[in-house]
């Protein structure tokens, strides 16, 4: 194992001494409600780079003690002194290499976002929400500084009492409180469906689910798909496993569990007993996983173009951009020049006069793809997600009025970093959305290009009516998949709080392109549709089965429908959609049943 550590609560031995080190005075008063008293922060430092690790220690210094009202910090060297706890590490056993676990059960560890959200509102965040680990969300919500326990229950209660009054629901923008899941769902990890099992982020056997997927990775690239589900089932039964897998556990437990077949009983038995598995170490040191997985990342490739590529010789990037004409090393800094390098059929380039702007937004093709593939491989921090959020709303309210949203997908189950963001909107009028909402996909898209952030799109629908005896699964609902960048930060000198917020890049430097997709429903189909774009792939796919097979319904992002007659249900809320398919409520942060 690379970058031995030791079990201290310091970390001033696990990084280099350029770091720099905490000037607090552990002796003063802790925050106990009062506006005048202080918080003391211990920052583990693992998974941090130095340019994260100054901005924090930037942030919680500008905001030391003093005598005014609001949000007052200090640093801590000592994790027994301190009241919060900030760290990026998210697996138990890596956290217990820098911090004691006996600690770490008595203090509230959040993520570097709970700084970002407290300086934001000036007080102390919901320690709940920002959890670091999934294992010590229910300590890190009691030892929170200014939101106890019974506070949080008491918040949650009036949330499912807002629920059941039977009026639709609007989501809390930008943080949503929603309700746990419960000990009953935890427990109920024997079950067949993903849907009705609770999946954390990160698992206590994470490492065996990575290794797992990676066999399912290789057989759906080699287009075997069947054998490709029967991994993920098994990825999603390990992910609901509430404790460590020993040979004790897997021959009592987790060997008899359905998804479980006898090849991957062989390969859990192997795991267990040398630490890996051989296979998996091999295809990853493979030259066909690698190229086949490096050409699936292009938007276009899909596993069956992946493997005639690689079956006429390509193996490199380099190789796909010689294959597709793209410039050797081109970037999403030339995607402009590599657009207008248009050729006729003999070869000769067109004069830029000639092409004709008629005002559409290009789809996207791959040799685009290929000049964005170093953004699009670059994850998308949770504030830059949020920030997309908030400028997209305000140019929709600029549209139309009224309207609400969602962000979905990887970022509502709890990930620190996205592939693309997810945002489901809906119009507030219960009575007059569905009509209101249509045809606000196609201009708000447009609007955002004029504005110069949408450059591609890949998809653009408008909106037809649910049709209950469809087979696919592609939603009716309208929607843009498209490629995103924010505008590039003012160079004008910002306001402290401002400056204050800016973890991501300094003003004027390029933002990255993003895959955006936005989604509209209409008020009665919304929580379907919150759902629908939630994720994961394997909760999605066994609630569909779930809906189906147990209750004879219909289930997908735009609609929950009765199949013997096709009467429509109309939840007025997400937990409604569970109740009406007679499941227990799953809490989006307990979907991951994909590694």
């Amino acid at each position: 194992m690379p970058g031995k550590r030791t079990a201290s609560g310091s970390t001033s031995t696990d990084r280099p001494s350029k770091r720099r080190r905490s000037t607090s005075l552990d002796s003063i008063e802790s925050w106990d409600g009062a506006s005048n008293q202080t918080l003391r922060v211990y920052l583990v430092q693992a998974k941090l780079d130095d340019k994260q690790i100054s901005e924090i220690y930037r942030l919680i210094e500008s905001h030391g003690p003093r005598d005014t009202d609001g949000l007052q910090l200090q640093l801590s060297n000592d994790p027994n002194k301190a009241d919060i706890i900030i760290t990026n590490v998210r697996m138990p056993k890596r956290l217990e290499r820098h911090l004691d676990w006996r600690i770490a059960q008595q203090k509230a560890v959040v993520t570097p976002d709970w700084l970002k959200e407290s300086i934001k509102q000036d007080s102390p965040a919901p320690c709940k929400l920002f959890a670091a680990v999934t294992q010590l969300q229910q300590e890190t919500a009691e030892n929170c500084p200014n939101l106890p326990q019974e506070r949080e229950e008491d918040h949650e209660s009036q949330e499912a009492s807002s629920r059941s009054e039977g009026a639709f629901s609007q989501p809390r923008e930008p943080i949503q409180v929603t309700k746990p899941t419960s000990q009953k769902v935890k427990n109920n990890w024997r079950s067949r469906y993903a849907c009705a099992r609770a999946s954390p982020l990160v698992c206590p056997n994470q490492d065996l689910a990575v290794a797992l997927n990676v066999l399912g990775r290789s057989r759906e690239l080699d287009g075997l798909f069947a054998n490709a589900l029967a991994y993920e089932r098994a990825v999603a039964v390990i992910k609901s496993y509430p404790n460590l897998i020993t040979q004790e556990t897997f021959k009592r437990d987790v060997a008899k569990l359905p998804g479980i077949g006898s090849k991957v009983h062989a390969k859990i038995k192997e795991y267990l007993e040398d630490g890996k598995i051989a296979e998996t170490e091999s295809i990853l040191r493979s030259e066909r996983y690698q190229s086949l997985s490096l050409f699936t990342t292009v938007y276009g490739i899909g596993p069956s173009t992946a493997r005639h590529l690689y079956e006429i010789g390509l193996r490199t990037s380099e190789d796909l951009e010689r294959y597709h004409d793209v410039a050797p090393g081109i970037d999403a800094t030339e995607l402009e020049v590599s657009e207008s390098q248009l050729f006729t059929p003999n070869g000769q380039p067109i004069p830029q006069g000639n092409i004709k702007n008629d005002g559409k937004i290009p789809p996207i093709s791959v040799k685009v793809a290929l000049t964005l593939r170093k953004d699009f491989a670059t994850p998308i921090p949770r504030s830059e997600v949020e920030e997309m959020h908030r400028v997209i709303m305000a140019e929709l309210a600029e549209i139309q009025a009224g309207c609400t949203s969602t962000i979905a997908g990887g970022y509502r189950r709890g990930k620190p970093q996205s592939n693309d963001v997810d945002i489901v909107i809906t119009h507030s009028d219960v009575k007059n959305g569905a009509e209101i909402i249509k045809g606000l996909c196609t201009k708000l898209t447009k609007r955002l290009h004029e504005r110069g952030m949408i450059t591609h799109v890949m998809h653009l629908s408008g909106f037809h009516t649910h049709n209950p005896l469809r087979t696919e699964h592609w939603d009716s609902l309208e929607k843009a998949l498209t490629v995103f960048r924010l505008p590039a930060l003012p160079l004008t000198p910002r306001s402290q709080s401002q400056s204050q917020l800016q973890f991501g890049p300094s003003a004027g430097e390029r933002r990255l392109y993003r895959r955006l997709d936005l989604i509209f429903a209409p008020p009665e189909t919304y929580w379907t549709a919150v759902i629908g774009w939630s994720g994961s792939r394997l909760f999605e796919r066994d609630l569909r089965l779930w809906a189906k097979v147990e209750k004879g319904m219909k289930f997908d992002s735009s609609g929950l429908t009765r199949r013997h007659d096709s009467k429509i249900f109309v939840p007025k809320s997400e937990e409604d959609v569970f109740k009406i398919l007679g499941l227990d409520w799953v809490d989006p942060t307990m979907r991951n049943a994909n590694a």
